[in-house]
């Protein structure tokens, strides 16, 4: 196999599995690859394309870190606020409520003590509904 068949190959399966996992990471190190393998095509020696892979690769991994992380923004939850109704209350201040099709663990904020059968969501733990009494 000739090295740049190699290259192309590896860079190939690199960016084929950047698919599964959405990181980037494996996206530049495909990149690096293919930048090797264009080094192969244009015949020179595998020192050079070694480290022509090696700088494509500490490039974008600078690149990467350098990037400005996006940051959602906690508020955008579109199911604080929604009303749930509770049928039953355990004796520990948890529930089961039907929430959007599905069962959900429910409880009560700290220092509610009522147990009321209308609630709003105010938080979401894991997935562990906080109840507060409507409003």
């Amino acid at each position: 196999m000739q090295p740049m068949t190699f290259w192309f190959i590896l860079a190939s399966v690199l960016i084929a599995l950047e698919i599964f996992t959405g990181t980037f990471y494996l996206l530049v190190f495909g990149a690096a690859a293919g930048a090797a393998g264009f080094t192969a095509l244009y015949g020179y020696p595998l020192a050079a394309q070694l480290v022509v892979a090696a700088m494509f690769g500490v490039i974008g991994l600078v690149w990467l870190r350098r990037r400005p992380k996006i940051e959602r923004p906690a508020d955008d939850v579109l199911d604080i606020g929604q009303a749930v109704e509770v049928s039953t209350w355990l004796d520990n201040n948890t529930a089961r409520v039907r929430y959007r099709g599905t069962e959900w663990d429910a409880r009560l904020m700290e220092g509610e003590t009522a147990q009321p059968t209308h609630c709003i969501i105010r938080e979401i733990r894991g997935n562990t509904l906080i109840l507060s009494a409507k409003p």
